[in-house]
């Protein structure tokens, strides 16, 4: 667990035995060849004190923060360094050459993807739409829980077919873990926005990425995204899914925070386990009690009173 520290797990273990059972001495910690050299390591990092020939633990807050500040340190000069790389390429002539939009190939597409993921720093901006292609999980939440740990803002706008496809569950893990999220009919493409540094969106419209990724680097193509982008979000309805929306499948708050959500009725039908007919018939006399001509303004209705709540 430590090796990132680089501290190796011998000389972890026996820096917790210490920890844990202080004052012992050398000959009764270090009875191999290899339990010698960790002991001798850690003493020399400044982790294990010798005292009158008794061995005491450096307290973790103290010895391990020390090394977690200089790691933090290293990978700071490092990442200054791959900046300055980047505006040396951006400089050169040959990069003068090339082409704001980048094409990559399908097979290349699902890490190149994950690579600008994890290389975003401040927010992702996406529409979410499928499909989504059999290498391509509709929503990996372990790089979206990293990436918001690491302080990275995400605002996706789904669209309905997105949020069918994707299930409730899948939305609710992510939407815990802070992403902000709304809903439309349709969105106008697949399309990520990681910082203000690039874009991605598949090749053809309505078709996987797998089968290639268009990449837009910095240029009015990518400004104009941008805005299209920040558009459909101010016109997008709040996307607000409960811990256990579905309790009780007959009562109709259970399908009004489903209409929220923006879930067609095949969807609401598979998570209430009734039919496509009862929906229908569920959902007509939910609109007639929130005055709703149609079941995109109940869903707006409900949206609109929960963030005026909020």
């Amino acid at each position: 667990m430590l090796e990132s520290l680089g501290i190796d797990p011998a000389q972890e273990e026996l820096y917790e035995q210490v920890l844990t059972d202080p004052g012992r001495t050398a000959a009764e910690l270090a009875g191999t060849p290899a339990r010698r050299h960790a002991l001798e390591q850690l003493v020399a990092r400044g982790l294990l004190r010798c005292v009158d020939g008794q061995h005491t633990a450096v307290p973790p807050e103290l010895a391990l923060q020390r090394l977690l500040d200089e790691r933090r340190a290293d990978l700071d000069r490092t990442a200054a360094r791959v900046r300055e790389l980047e505006r040396l390429h951006r400089a050169s002539p040959g990069a003068a050459r090339q082409t704001p939009v980048e094409l990559v190939p399908g097979d290349q597409a699902p890490e190149y993807a994950l690579a600008l993921h994890a290389a975003t720093q401040y927010e992702l901006r996406a529409f979410e739409t499928p499909p989504y292609g059999k290498r391509i999980v509709p929503a990996d939440t372990v790089p979206v829980t990293t990436a918001i740990h690491r302080g990275v803002r995400h605002r996706i706008v789904y669209s309905r077919d997105a949020v069918d496809e994707q299930g409730l569950e899948t939305l609710r893990t992510t939407l815990a873990v802070g992403e902000q999220a709304r809903v439309v009919g349709d969105v106008p493409v697949r399309l990520a926005i990681f910082d203000d540094q690039a874009a991605t969106m598949p090749v053809t419209t309505g078709r996987p990425v797998t089968e290639g990724l268009l990449v837009i680097r910095p240029s009015s193509l990518l400004d104009s995204l941008i805005a299209l982008f920040e558009q459909v979000w101010a016109g997008a309805l709040p996307l607000h899914l409960e811990p256990a929306t579905v309790t009780d499948p007959d009562d109709d708050r259970t399908l009004i925070a489903l209409l929220a959500s923006g879930m067609g009725d095949q969807a609401i039908a598979r998570e209430l386990g009734i039919s496509l007919r009862t929906v229908g018939r569920r959902v007509r006399r939910v609109q007639s009690s929130l005055n709703a001509a149609t079941r995109f303004q109940a869903g707006v209705a409900v949206g609109l009173s929960r963030s005026r709540v909020g």
